[in-house]
């Protein structure tokens, strides 16, 4: 007879993707946040980990549930979301997940610099309709041999500067200070990088030191040549000044993984041309799935055991 191994009770402090949670749930005895508050007291103080999404956070609410909660594993790299003197009070260790969550936006990064410099989505668009029969389609720009400007070189940023100057790019980079160690120029002001580039390639954190920090004179700057491409938060970047850039062709486009308003991003971005839309999908990959339940079960089972 078959034993099966114990699986650690842990709450979710908020919905999960199906895919996730039904492989998580594989693993984990999984309280869905509907069902907690139907538990009974000495049930909820029995629970000493909770799982969420780093776009959700940790809500005050979920948190005073949960009196013995001491390991909250959030899939995600982003800390903004969270009130870490709170969790802290509270006796409550935070565990983001931005290792897992690398690769693929560090691949997305790239993809979209391809995808809005080559007007690949417009190209398919193109194909499907049959238009192609009416002649060539206008041309586009080259990226080898271009220069990429990373803004946060992180461990995704690092990524994306490797990927580009191995495909070509001259690479410069900026953030709070140069780092050591590393092949790349840094460039202390952003207007000036952006000056300096063809495409702008956002992989800060979003927190309030980098709200806005993509404003109306780093668009102006980057020129009516230059591309933004954006895989960090969507509050890195002040919406109305690009959508008003795009929309004057002062820049020539963007490539856009996230948005002030998600999921349902400013219309305006919808009747552009120059630019490529994505919906916050960097990491939504079989490997990122696979790694991210590894990890949050590494993170929840090796401490509730």
């Amino acid at each position: 007879m078959t034993v099966r191994p114990h699986k650690p009770r842990v709450a979710m402090l908020c919905a999960l993707a199906p895919d996730l949670r039904a492989a998580l749930a594989d693993r984990l005895d999984l309280v869905a946040p509907d069902m907690l508050p139907q538990l009974s007291p000495d049930d909820r103080k029995a629970i000493n980990g909770a799982v969420t999404m780093a776009m959700q956070g940790a809500p005050a609410a979920m948190l005073d549930l949960l009196p013995s909660l001491r390991t909250l594993a959030s899939c995600g790299a982003g800390l903004e979301k969270f009130d870490a003197p709170a969790l802290e009070a509270r006796g409550i260790a935070l565990h983001p997940t931005p290792h897992v969550m690398t690769e693929d936006t560090a691949d997305m990064a790239v993809a979209l610099v391809y995808a809005v410099a080559r007007d690949i989505v417009a190209g398919d668009a193109y194909v499907r309709s049959g238009q192609w029969k009416n002649g060539r389609r206008s041309r586009t720009t080259r990226v080898a041999g271009q220069r990429a400007g990373i803004v946060g070189l992180g461990r995704i940023g690092r990524r994306v500067a490797d990927r580009l100057a191995g495909v070509g790019l001259k690479v410069s980079y900026h953030g709070p200070r140069a780092k050591a160690g590393v092949p790349y120029a840094y460039v202390g002001d952003i207007a000036k990088l952006a000056a300096d580039v063809d495409f702008l390639v956002m992989t800060c954190p979003g927190d309030d030191s980098t709200k806005h920090i993509v404003n109306r004179d780093v668009l102006r700057a980057l020129g009516p040549q230059g591309f933004l491409i954006n895989v960090s938060r969507g509050s890195v970047v002040d919406e109305e000044a690009l959508l008003e850039a795009l929309e004057a062709r002062t820049i020539a486009g963007a490539g856009l993984d996230v948005f002030a308003q998600e999921p349902v991003p400013n219309p305006r971005f919808l009747a552009l041309s120059n630019v490529v839309l994505q919906p916050h999908a960097s990491v939504l990959t079989d490997d990122n799935l696979r790694e991210l339940v590894d990890e949050v079960c590494r993170i929840l089972g090796a401490q509730l055991h």
